[in-house]
């Protein structure tokens, strides 16, 4: 049985809020989820032929993917769908069922993981799996292989299909409650050189995943007071290792937030330093989950950078939000990070509902206090299932299920909504680019970015991501 795994393309991706500009100027990382799939799909089924085709890393066009399909000849495809790129999914669907008319497709990632019906009801469609898909893909390319009937399909947890009497689901979802008995991630079956990042200290960047989960309850984020689950140090020192073997130089930890438990924090870095291996690494964090004596512990274990989720400088929404923290509390973790020789990169939102104009300028202002190496402005968005986008529904704010509405339908005339009722879209898009603007436009700002660059990649690759940010203040 051969099995492809697929990134599509971004054509057609809907604009976030964060513009396109800065987003395709950050670069592109692998998609572990998928590749965490397939390395347990290698390990549990041997005699499956495995590969990864990921179209947006390579930069494909669907006339060469749809090459590329009718190469491979795949009897099943899995794609990795996010609600952002549903509208490339769903056509990257339709086109393997053009090329390759007897292959069966599987959808499966967040997007699905909350749609999981709407999903299954695209045209094309033939499985989804919502939830997590090591297991679940699993045990439906078993499945498949000994040809089972509508009864064996029903039972795999976490699996959508389409039956003899209809579409059916099994409702509870797969999750792996311990994470050391995933095989790493197939990186085996992607191009190191596909994947790239502008801001990154080493030559040879990839991504790593220790922990799943996040108890915080941020009312904007879509897995919030989800079950913390870790990887330990021992396991996460193996994985380390093997693609320093690499060459690899640089790892971007990318769980949502590493730091919660501190002391497997503390115990990695101190396997790491007695590993003897220098590389760089950075993670993102919360700021109440940091203290001097854990950043000194990162340092030492090559940590250059933190991503901190800050959100706003305005006490009132950060209890809005419910984040559990304070203006103050950021400012001591910003202070207590730079002390530690660690860089920060500091995530802001605007356009929260209610914030004012004076309010979003002050955030601007906290921003440039905080003096963050990098800052992301991004607007304030209810996404998909998360509590915000739910309270607003209940509210009667948001009138019809609109980001549904486009699961079941989608077009690509859709948009992003802001519900600030106080700022249209246009506005908001305006105090965005100024955001930027004041925060990368400062004299202080450039020289100290100029004496940071250490190769002419380095330079190119900021200067690319400069010249993005400009275009975008002098075409408004």
């Amino acid at each position: 049985m051969r099995v492809l795994f697929v990134v599509p393309p971004e054509i057609h991706s809907i604009e976030s809020s964060v513009p396109k500009q800065l987003e395709s100027g950050k670069g592109i990382y692998p998609k572990l989820g998928l590749l965490y799939v397939a390395s347990y799909l290698e390990a549990q089924c041997p005699n499956v032929q495995v590969s990864v085709l990921d179209a947006n890393a390579r930069a494909l066009s669907y006339e060469e993917v749809g090459q590329e399909l009718f190469e491979i000849k795949p009897d099943l495809v899995g794609i990795s769908t996010l609600t952002f790129n549903l509208i490339d999914a769903w056509k990257t669907t339709k086109l393997i069922k053009s090329k390759c008319p007897d292959a069966k497709v599987c959808l499966g990632g967040q997007h699905v993981t909350l749609y999981p019906d709407e999903t299954l009801a695209l045209e094309g469609v033939d499985f989804v799996v919502h939830g997590e898909g090591e297991r679940t893909f699993m045990r439906l390319v078993k499945a498949l292989e000994s040809g089972a009937e509508d009864e064996a399909l029903r039972k795999i947890e976490g699996l959508g299909f389409h039956g003899s009497a209809g579409p059916e689901r099994h409702p509870h979802q797969d999750k792996v409650e311990v994470l050391d008995e995933l095989p790493p991630p197939a990186r085996h079956l992607i191009e190191q050189q596909d994947y790239d990042h502008v801001v990154a200290e080493g030559q040879r960047l990839t991504t790593m995943q220790t922990s799943r989960g996040c108890p915080a309850a941020c009312l904007f984020c879509d897995i919030r007071k989800t079950a913390f689950r870790k990887r330990s140090p021992e396991n996460v020192l193996a994985e380390l290792n093997s693609l320093l073997d690499q060459g690899i130089d640089d790892i971007f930890f990318v769980d949502d937030t590493i730091t919660i438990d501190k002391k497997r924090i503390f115990d990695l870095c101190d396997l790491i330093v007695k590993n003897g291996r220098k590389f760089h690494f950075k993670i993102s964090a919360r700021v109440d989950t940091v203290n001097p004596e854990l950043l000194a512990a990162l340092k030492k274990a090559g940590c250059y950078r933190i991503h901190y989720g800050v959100e706003t400088a305005t006490p009132r929404l950060l209890k809005y939000l419910e984040k559990g923290q304070s203006p103050e509390k950021i400012r001591n973790a910003f202070r207590w990070t730079k002390e530690a020789g660690i860089g920060c990169f500091a995530y802001m939102m605007l356009g929260i509902p209610t914030e004012t104009r004076a309010e979003m300028r002050s955030t601007v202002n906290f921003a440039i206090e905080l003096e963050p190496d990098y800052v992301q402005f991004s607007i304030c968005t209810p996404y998909p299932k998360t509590a915000l986008y739910e309270s607003m529904r209940e509210q009667g704010i948001i009138g019809d299920d609109y980001w549904r509405n486009f699961a079941a339908n989608p077009t690509e005339d859709f948009r992003v909504r802001f519900w600030n009722n106080d700022f249209s879209e246009e506005q908001l898009r305006v105090i965005q680019s100024d955001a930027h603007r004041r925060f990368y436009g400062r004299w202080k700002y450039i020289v100290k970015e100029v004496a940071r660059v250490r190769s002419w990649k380095s330079f190119k690759a900021r200067a690319k991501l400069g010249a993005k940010i400009l275009m975008r203040q002098l075409n408004r």
